[in-house]
């Protein structure tokens, strides 16, 4: 490694060998000539020049009574402590400057959560409209969560381009602050590659995720305090709901789907694909069963049309079916609702 540094930076190295040899001959006279030196190490004045400069540049050797023809060497520890003082002073003065920047807003701090609490009696349920505008109060609140952040999200994976969807997930910012977030997404997720990304970005930051097989209501819930639901079928329209006994309401319709769960798995094992497989293919024949169409069908499960298509196509073959109907009578004729 020395050699091929060597080769690559000669000139880099020679100079740290000059400071180095010249240091080690300061250490041993303790009080060096600069003139005797050059001759006793067999250097020019430029080269004895240039490493004297840097050396005590660098604090690790000073003049002795102002004179630069003669110097003593100086401790590492000793340059250390002189370089570093003036940065010392400047975080000590940045430090000072920070809590009176933080005194100064303190003061604020009670008027702003007043307000807020005063503006959500006179105000229980807010309209967002637009993806943009959902993205911006979902933001808002996020970096405001102190403890708690519960997510549901039925559908299946969302690519990034997909801004109406995406404003429905709040920043993973706040998992870095140590907020508690529970996530909870359909089966369809588990074979969504953007989806796993996100899941383990999640659990890294100390999140769970789990996965439920049919539809589930679709919200985000901060701090028990603040939720948020869409207000109509395209996800562009939200609502804001801070009056405590609806919040209530939706944490324990959260609370009954997430024990129903299962835990998002870091791998697909053959297993648990072949059982999460079976699981939605009994919701689509639950859903079939209730006469649903196959686009309905699709959203509620968090599958594309083509997919559920296949599933349905699939169906079909098993049970024999020609027509829609017929796949209706063989449904409840095999027993599979009963087991579903």
């Amino acid at each position: 490694m020395q050699e091929d540094l060597k080769t690559r930076y000669p000139d880099l190295l020679r100079e740290t060998e000059d400071l180095e040899e010249l240091y080690r001959l300061a250490i041993r006279c303790q009080v060096l000539c600069v003139s005797q030196a050059a001759g006793e190490l067999g250097w020019d004045d430029s080269r004895m020049d240039r490493a004297v400069r840097l050396l005590v540049d660098g604090e690790l050797m000073r003049p002795l009574a102002d004179d630069r023809s003669v110097l003593v060497p100086v401790a590492p520890r000793t340059a250390a402590s002189r370089r570093l003082a003036p940065l010392h002073s400047q975080i000590a003065r940045m430090e000072r400057q920070s809590e009176r920047i933080q005194a100064e807003l303190a003061v604020f701090q009670e008027v702003h959560e007043r307000t807020l609490r005063e503006s959500y009696l006179a105000e229980p349920f807010q309209t967002v409209v637009g993806a943009d505008a959902i993205a911006g109060e979902i933001m808002a609140a996020a970096e405001n969560c102190d403890s708690e952040m519960l997510v549901a999200r039925p559908g299946g994976g969302r690519s990034a381009a997909d801004v109406l969807q995406n404003a429905w997930e709040p920043p993973e910012s706040t998992l870095k602050r140590q907020v508690r977030a529970r996530t909870l997404y359909q089966h369809s997720t588990r074979f969504d590659g953007p989806t796993r990304k996100r899941v383990e970005r999640i659990g890294r930051a100390g999140g769970e995720v789990r996965t439920l097989g049919d539809s589930f209501e679709q919200m985000i819930i901060f701090d028990r305090e603040l939720a948020f639901i869409p207000a109509d079928s395209n996800r562009d329209v939200a609502v804001a709901i801070r009056q405590p006994g609806v919040v209530d309401f939706l944490l324990g319709v959260f609370g009954r789907a997430w024990v129903n769960a299962r835990p998002f798995e870091s791998q697909n094992r053959a297993a648990d694909v072949s059982e999460l497989v079976s699981s939605v293919r009994m919701s689509i024949i639950q859903l079939l069963a209730e006469g649903e169409t196959d686009e309905a069908i699709a959203r509620r499960i968090g599958l594309s049309v083509r997919t559920c298509r296949t599933h349905v196509a699939k169906i079909y073959q098993e049970l024999g079916a020609r027509s829609r109907c017929q796949l209706g009578v063989l449904i409840a004729q095999s027993g599979l609702l009963g087991q579903g």
